[in-house]
């Protein structure tokens, strides 16, 4: 099946939940599919955050983490949303989006 269109945070929220310690949350404007979440956990990380330390549920995406590490797991998220969506290599473009041209091997 085909990559939807990406979805879009709509809302955040962040609550202090613990000394130095917060509770993320991020509202996206639809809800993802079965496929789309299963390729969002497929997404591999060399290090933490991973998209196994977010929750998917509806149109929320959560998480936990020490306060001073929020950015970065924020960021995180958004790569991990992006490379979830990204096409595979050698599959159709999304809708949206144009073909990556062929790579150009020099004639001998």
């Amino acid at each position: 099946m085909p990559a939807g269109r990406p979805p879009e945070v709509v809302r955040e929220k962040v609550d202090v939940v613990g000394p130095g310690l917060v509770s993320c949350a991020v509202i996206l404007d639809r809800e993802l599919s079965r496929d789309e979440i299963a390729r969002f956990y497929l997404v591999e990380s060399a290090e933490r955050p991973s998209t196994l330390d977010f929750e998917v549920a509806g149109r929320v995406i959560a998480w936990e983490c020490r306060r001073e590490d929020e950015a970065r797991w924020r960021l995180a998220l958004e790569i991990f949303l992006v490379k979830s969506f990204r096409p595979s290599a050698g599959g159709e473009p999304m809708p949206g989006q144009r073909s990556r041209p062929a790579p150009h091997s020099p004639e001998r």
